[in-house]
Formats: C-alpha cells, structure tokens, sequence
C-alpha cells in the first residue's frame, strides 16, 4: 500500500470514528434528557398524588361535617312539625265548627307540614347512612307477611285514584332482615307506583324466590322511564322526566335510601323498563339471613 493509500485509509477511519463519537455524544445527551423528564415527570406525580391525598381528605372531613350538620338541623325540625301536623289533624277534626276558608288552610297547612316530615325523615336517613352508622336490627320474620300489610296500607292510597294492586305472591322461608328498614323500601315502590300510575290502571306486587334470594317486584302502567332517566333513577335529590299522575310531591331521595337499605342487607335492587311501557322495580335479599 503506497503512502497515499495509507493517508486515505487513516482519514477514512478516522471520519467513521468521528461519526461513531458523536452518535454516541447524542445517545448519551438523549438517555440524559429522558432521565431528566423522567425525573420531573416523577415529581409531579408525587406532587399531584399529595395534592389529591390531602383534597380526598378535606372532601372526606366536609362531608361528615355536612352531615353532622344536616343531621343535628333535620333533627330539630322534626319535632316542630310533627307537632304542627299534629295539632292541624286535631283541628280538622273539628270541622262541624270551621268555615270553608278555616277548612281550606288547615288543609294546606296538613299537607304542606306531612311534607317537609317526610322530608326532614329522608334527610336524617340520608345523614345516618352517609356517615356508616346504619345499624340493621336483623330479625327472622316473615317477608310475605310484612309485605301483605304494606300492600294494605297502599291499597287505601291507591283507592283514592282508582287505582288496583294485584298480588302475586308465593311462600317463602322466614329470613333475617330489618323490618322497619325494608318497609321504608316497600313503601317507597309502591308509592312511586300509586304516584306514576294514571287513574284507573293496575299495580302488580310479586315475591318468590329467585335461587337462594327471595325477590320482591312492583310494576306499573306508567309512563315507563327513558334510558336517561335509568342512570340517575338511584341518586339522590335527583329530578326525573317522568311527572306523578296526581300532582304528588317526590324528595327525589326515597330510591336512593332505599337502594342503601337494600344493599345493607347484602341484597340488589333495579329496574325494568321501557319508555312508555310502565316499570318493574324489583329486590331480593338473601335466606341466608344478611351475611355477605
């Protein structure tokens, strides 16, 4: 190989060398770089996961503060209206010696005062179940049998808009279950039925077993609810499409209490619908007496 040769074959390697060092100065900055946004990337998460941390416990403080609150305020309302609720039925009592105007807001004032008791009610069982202190008093009893009676006491309301409740229901074991606790869940479906059903129509109340739970449904001729209306139905004060059929008053809470009930006693509440098809509340709860 002559000198010229040798010149050429040295610069040559040397080029490639070069190359091979800068792609390798570039290798290392990127890695660098990447190290970098990794490591501040990092710290932002950590900050973000301590920010988050601290809003979750603010949030969680708020909210029991919120239901001390609302607990201790419906707690005090409760008396008062009870009373005023009370002394207006005692007055309507009387009605031989009230004029028609003395009739009218003795009325209103019943009415409107049986109102905001129901009311204050679901806010102090809102209060109860938001804060974990819903202390089931389980019992063996019949289901069938408190359910009868319930459907008695609907029938009364129901009878004012002419309006049937057909039975449907089979025997069943005795099982353990809160019975004032599942008669506010009895009562809040047949309500809602009675309330959305138009005058003249029927109601169906069915129980049987569904595997090991027994399942009670209620269903209607109602104006049935739309697919957006099924996704907020358990939540609460919330406000649906569809209007009662008598101009009743809802609280928008009674669905939601119910379904915490329900789930309390380790059973499922839902619904089947169609818009304008009517709809089937349905629950069930266990015959293994509540155990999860």
């Amino acid at each position: 190989m002559n000198t010229s040769n040798l010149i050429n074959s040295y610069l040559l390697e040397e080029h490639h060398q070069s190359e091979s060092v800068a792609a390798l100065m570039r290798e290392l900055l990127e890695n660098r770089a990447r190290e970098k946004d990794s490591s501040i990337q990092g710290t932002l998460l950590r900050k973000l996961v301590l920010q988050y941390s601290d809003a979750e416990k603010k949030l969680i403080e708020l909210n029991q503060l919120k239901n001390k609150l609302l607990g201790m305020a419906a707690h005090d309302l409760r008396n008062p209206l009870s009373s005023i609720r009370g002394f207006s039925e005692i007055l309507l009592m009387e009605l031989e010696t009230l004029t028609d105007e003395q009739k009218e807001f003795l009325t209103l004032i019943n009415t409107i005062s049986d109102q905001m008791l129901r009311l204050v009610n679901d806010l102090l069982d809102v209060s109860v179940i938001e804060s974990g202190k819903l202390d089931l008093q389980l019992k063996m009893d019949s289901l069938r049998k408190l359910l009868e009676e319930r459907i008695r006491i609907g029938e009364i309301v129901a009878a004012k808009k002419s309006i049937r409740i057909s039975r449907r229901l089979s025997d069943v074991p005795e099982i353990a279950f809160d019975a004032n606790r599942i008669v506010q869940v009895i009562d809040n479906l047949i309500g809602n039925a009675i309330k959305f059903s138009p005058p003249g129509s029927e109601i169906y109340v069915g129980m049987g077993m569904e595997g090991k739970e027994i399942r009670v449904s209620v269903e209607d001729h109602g104006p049935g609810l739309s697919e957006e209306d099924k996704g907020k139905l358990f939540g609460e004060f919330q406000r649906l499409s569809a209007q009662p059929t008598g101009g009743e008053k809802s609280t928008g809470l009674g669905l939601s209490i119910a379904k915490k009930i329900v789930e309390a006693h380790a059973g499922r509440i839902w619904v089947e619908t169609e818009k304008g098809k009517g709809a089937m509340f349905c629950f069930t709860l266990p015959t293994r007496g509540g155990d999860k």
